[in-house]
């Protein structure tokens, strides 16, 4: 299913390709993210982003556009054993991603709003004992949430964007092992929800 639903999304891409209302292009950048619900703070997770874009200019200042691209999301906390800390905590999760958001321009800069789904492919996890895999609650195999952005045109055809994304339904369940403990626990943690800031530089192909 995940396949016949990204062969779809390229098959879209590639068609307006073609077209002279259509502007495509490539993207590529970092991230920097983590978990809500995982315990750990801080966008110490770094993965990378690679993809493409197609857009279309609805009205002199407003356009919309679809992004996909393979993203690394995820939590990382790193050990301080000066200070005699050695919990360590590391987790990689893979998606394909496809945000769709309405863009207003502005001279060189344009603002965004959006939403995002993602297509789950896979997960790592570990921590100062050896990789684990927390097996009786697994991630779900979507992530749906939504962003704002920030563009700016650095050439007729290079653009610099910064997005701050959000799930908006949790990716992983609520981890109760207790359950004589774990009600009034549940009203306050509802589960598992990336946060990842999105740093990329894109190339359009036709201005």
């Amino acid at each position: 299913m995940k396949k016949k639903f990204i062969f779809c999304i390229l098959i879209f891409l590639s068609g307006t390709i073609s077209s002279q209302v259509f502007k495509v292009g490539i993207l590529g950048g970092i991230s920097g993210s983590q978990v809500e619900g995982d315990g750990y703070g801080g966008y110490n997770k770094l993965g990378f982003i690679v993809g493409g874009f197609t857009n279309i200019n609805l009205s002199e200042n407003f356009s919309t556009q679809l992004d996909m691209y393979y993203i690394n999301k995820g939590s990382q906390k790193n050990p301080n054993t000066s200070e005699g800390d050695v919990d360590a905590f590391k987790l990689n999760i893979n998606y394909v991603e496809m945000p769709l958001v309405l863009r207003y321009h502005y001279k060189k800069f344009s603002i965004e709003t959006g939403l995002y789904y993602s297509v789950f492919l896979g997960y790592t996890m570990s921590d100062e004992n050896g990789s684990r895999t927390d097996t009786p609650f697994p991630f779900k195999n979507y992530d749906f949430g939504g962003l704002v952005g920030l563009n700016y045109s650095i050439t007729e055809h290079f653009i610099f964007n910064i997005r701050s994304k959000a799930s908006l339904l949790p990716i992983r369940d609520f981890l109760n092992y207790d359950q004589q403990i774990g009600i009034m626990n549940q009203l306050f943690n509802r589960g598992w929800y990336n946060l990842d800031l999105n740093f990329t530089i894109r190339y359009q192909f036709n201005n």
